[in-house]
């Protein structure tokens, strides 16, 4: 199956959103769906060659706000992507005009789960470049690690074989 194969991403994306957002409420988080896919279905796949400010805008929306538990109760915007080899973006020029500065993104891959902040990104971080960057390893959402684990290996199964 051709990677350019807009729906083929799109399951793709998904199964690692679904993943992602089964963790955070196993973990007693909140998490409502917020992505353009979900608040805007109709323009769904519509937008891809109008650059306007605006589309810009909703196409960048992040997947979820996810709610820590109490007493906590912080909210966060969690952008998910899925990517095989755990790198995202390359560059801080990629997110430059991303407008949600206070999101968090999460890259679901065939061996892990990794979690940058976009401040973390426009300041130059590679969230290749060491453990800390591990999800389980990330403070902010205090997860458990081995709850984490287990859905890594969830991912590791549902995208074996998938390019």
């Amino acid at each position: 199956m051709p990677n350019n194969n807009f729906h083929y991403r799109m399951i793709k994306a998904r199964v690692a959103e679904t993943i992602i957002k089964e963790l955070f409420q196993y973990c007693g988080y909140n998490v409502y769906e917020h992505g353009m896919e979900r608040s805007m279905p109709a323009l769904t796949g519509k937008l891809n060659y109008d650059t306007s400010d605006t589309a810009m805008q909703i196409r960048k929306m992040p997947d979820f706000v996810v709610q820590a538990p109490p007493p906590l109760n912080k909210l966060h915007y969690v952008e998910v992507k899925y990517r095989k080899a755990s790198e995202f973006p390359v560059s801080s020029d990629q997110i430059e005009n991303y407008p949600y500065t206070n999101a968090w993104f999460i890259i679901v891959s065939k061996k892990d789960f990794r979690c940058i902040s976009c401040q973390q990104i426009l300041a130059g971080e590679d969230l290749r470049s060491n453990d800390s960057y591990l999800l389980e390893n990330v403070k902010e959402f205090g997860l458990d690690e081995k709850l984490v684990k287990q859905f890594t290996e969830y991912a590791v199964q549902f995208f074996e074989g998938v390019e």
